[in-house]
């Protein structure tokens, strides 16, 4: 491990080193107590309240449109478009660095799927999924996008405000989509939350390995 790269950016590589830990540790105990334990107490305590607090008719429309920002056919749509413009404007180190975070991540969902092969929640609120349900694709698969263009939007030269509204609405929507995945009852809460600790797990080991070997520039 390059300790020298910790001492030269101070607090903030050493936060996130610390999240990444904490992000590990999260996904190892979900997977313990929910996967194998099949400990399901806090998941169906939470879909119990969303349905007496949070599922509302008029709210249902919008969460079936948000989760679609990170459906199957979104993101084969997306990252080809990105990885393309990004190799039109010559930043090729970033194409590469979105091409691996995406294919890898796609990768580690379906692995972990097939291993696990959690089934899907029984009853859903619009529709039926198919696969497995642990984890949660849509919830892993958007914080590495979302969380790759928020990366990007903090090495780009756009004023300091302009980026913190930026990162900030990519999080917003990141997360939005992790809800949206509960919310239409596909998935298990703690299949999001697993999904979310895999995706952050996966962008900043890549972000760090990016940052010895090959820098991005701005």
């Amino acid at each position: 491990m390059n300790f020298q790269l910790f001492k030269n950016h101070s607090s903030k590589l050493i936060l996130s080193f610390i999240f990444f830990l904490g992000a590990l540790f999260l996904f190892v105990a979900i997977t313990n107590e929910v996967v194998l334990e099949k400990e399901q107490e806090v998941d169906l305590w939470v879909f119990k309240f969303f349905k007496t607090y949070i599922i509302r008719n008029g709210l249902t429309p919008l969460m079936y449109a948000i989760t679609h920002f990170c459906s199957t056919v979104f993101v084969q749509l997306v990252y080809p478009f990105l990885i393309v413009m990004l190799l039109i404007f010559k930043y090729y180190r970033k194409a590469i660095f979105t091409f691996v975070a995406g294919a890898g991540g796609m990768i580690l969902i379906y692995l972990i799927k097939i291993f696990f092969q959690r089934p899907r929640p029984p009853y859903p609120l619009l529709y039926k999924e198919s696969g497995y349900s642990f984890p949660s694709g849509h919830a892993t698969l958007s914080f590495i996008l979302y969380g790759t263009l928020a990366y990007f939007v903090w090495l780009s030269n756009f004023p300091k405000t302009v980026k913190i509204l930026m990162m900030f609405f990519l999080m917003l929507l990141s997360l939005s989509i992790g809800i949206s995945r509960i919310y239409l009852m596909v998935h298990y809460p703690s299949d999001v939350l697993a999904g979310f600790c895999l995706g952050y797990s996966w962008l900043f080991f890549l972000i760090y390995w990016f940052r010895i070997k090959y820098p991005l520039s701005a």
